[in-house]
């Protein structure tokens, strides 16, 4: 991300909706491992950061996240470039493949009032039955779907 455009949208601490597809729409998680494997990594590069986790649905083709960023403007980019460097590296070394896995940079949206955060984190929650997923599962609880509870 050039940096203009980092400190016009980072330029202070808040919530932020994260997302990225597959390159074409294509699938980015084939089998079950890999969204374990994108989790696993998605804590690993958050331990390196200032920032807390408040969500993430984990779809086919994309994902989204909600990060909420503290003091330092840098820190959910530069979090973004290494965690996903690690996940395609990890598809492609596994899928013997080469090139984008994903369809263009990451995209960020900031979530500048509670009810930005609230309705980004309804949109993640019904992200699986717009998408068409079985309601059977749903209603069982989409596993590959996360919200912080309030304390």
């Amino acid at each position: 991300m050039r940096k203009e455009k980092v400190e016009q949208l980072y330029r202070r601490s808040g919530y932020y909706h994260i997302y990225n597809r597959g390159n074409r729409k294509q699938d980015i998680f084939l089998r079950e491992k890999d969204y374990k494997i994108f989790i696993n990594l998605l804590y690993k590069y958050l331990k390196k950061k200032r920032l807390l986790l408040i969500g993430y649905c984990l779809m086919p083709n994309h994902f989204h996240l909600i990060l909420k960023n503290g003091a330092d403007i840098r820190a959910i980019p530069h979090f973004m470039q290494c965690f996903m460097t690690a996940y395609v590296m990890y598809f492609n070394r596994h899928y013997k493949k080469v090139g984008h896995l994903f369809q263009s940079p990451f995209q960020a949206k900031r979530l500048p009032k509670i009810r930005d955060l609230e309705n980004a984190k309804r949109y993640l929650e019904l992200n699986p039955f717009e998408a068409g997923m079985p309601i059977r599962k749903i209603k069982k609880g989409y596993k590959w779907l996360y919200l912080r509870e309030k304390k």
